[in-house]
């Protein structure tokens, strides 16, 4: 595993060949690690074929900040000049089409003068194992076999003319389980505001119309702000707050029990529950889970004390659990 896609419509795990796609995927990891892909849309869904991601426009127009269509992670961290489109040169040879199977992750590539293909954020996952090629497309990894039947899931989506999801499919937050590479200079994580304005809501959710007072506007914006939260997964319905209280637990080893990380973890305070994620189909652990202390100090203690500690031979990573499946009612 190398990267935890936290996504609206359920998670997705790629591994990547850092070996044989170095450029690739030493870019893709760094983007996700800054958190630049931090409530980015997936759009241009073709069904049985493909769907997009990694333009940082779609769906958030009115960003002040991070207003690029497609950026490199060399582009997005250079301090000397403004933020602009900026690429990186592919390990690989230039080809005009490629084969892909389902599952695997590519990116979008473009040419230089001299043929030489270079990449920048946008990237594709093919959606079905299909006869026809992928034009200008480099693919450097692949969704882990447990997270396919999100990727057909997200086929079966309504889309408008554009080939945007109806309803937002979007990235919450990506988690590096595996970093083999050095921050480059500059390298700094990007604090991502919420979306807001192009944020595509389930039908049933409504905005009951109301006077246009001041006060009755500061109401409606902060209802919409709840409900952009509902849609992210942070919240499961308007009105209730994300926890404060849970921990994020990553690069488990599978044979590591609940029963385990309870023994360990206690001694920064109460737990309340702990859940560590399975494959649905064959009960196998994913490798990552959370942890729901009483109160709130113990999860910080935890998080200051755990991070890359060595459990059944694996060392952990642990963070603030950003997508909050456990809640404080």
């Amino acid at each position: 595993m190398s990267v935890l896609l936290e996504t609206t419509v359920g998670d997705l795990v790629i591994d990547v060949d850092f070996e044989k796609y170095p450029v690739e995927a030493f870019n893709f990891i760094k983007q996700c690690k800054s958190g630049f892909l931090k409530y980015q849309c997936f759009y241009n869904l073709n069904k049985d074929y493909s769907i997009e991601c990694g333009d940082a426009l779609v769906g958030n127009e009115l960003r002040s900040s991070l207003r690029v269509h497609n950026c490199s992670i060399g582009g997005l961290l250079n301090v000397e000049k403004e933020m602009s489109d900026t690429a990186l040169k592919s390990s690989q040879e230039y080809l005009k089409t490629r084969k892909a199977e389902l599952g695997d992750v590519g990116y979008l590539t473009s040419l230089l003068e001299d043929k030489v293909p270079v990449v920048g954020s946008r990237f594709i996952i093919a959606l079905a194992d299909t006869t026809s090629p992928y034009d200008d497309t480099v693919f450097f990894g692949k969704i882990a076999p447990e997270s396919l039947p999100v990727l057909k899931l997200w086929g079966t989506k309504q889309i408008d003319t554009s080939k945007r999801p109806e309803v937002d499919i979007r990235i919450k937050v990506a988690h590096v389980l595996h970093d083999p590479f050095p921050d480059p200079n500059g390298f700094h994580k990007f604090d991502v505001s919420l979306p807001h304005g192009d944020v595509r809501l389930p039908p049933d959710i409504k905005v009951e119309a109301g006077k246009e007072t001041s006060e009755h506007k500061r109401a409606m914006q902060m209802r919409s702000t709840e409900m952009t939260l509902e849609i992210l997964g942070d919240i499961p319905y308007v009105g209730i707050k994300p926890s404060e209280r849970v921990l994020f637990v990553c690069k488990l080893n599978k044979m590591t029990r609940a029963k385990d990380l309870a023994i360990i973890f206690h001694r920064f305070g109460s737990i309340e529950t702990i859940e560590i994620v399975h494959d649905k189909e064959t009960g196998s652990s994913l490798g990552y889970g959370f942890i729901e202390f009483s109160h709130k100090r113990s999860c910080e203690m935890a998080f200051s004390k755990m991070d890359g500690v060595l459990i059944d031979d694996r060392r952990i990573h642990v963070d603030f659990c950003q997508s909050a499946k456990k809640l404080a009612y």
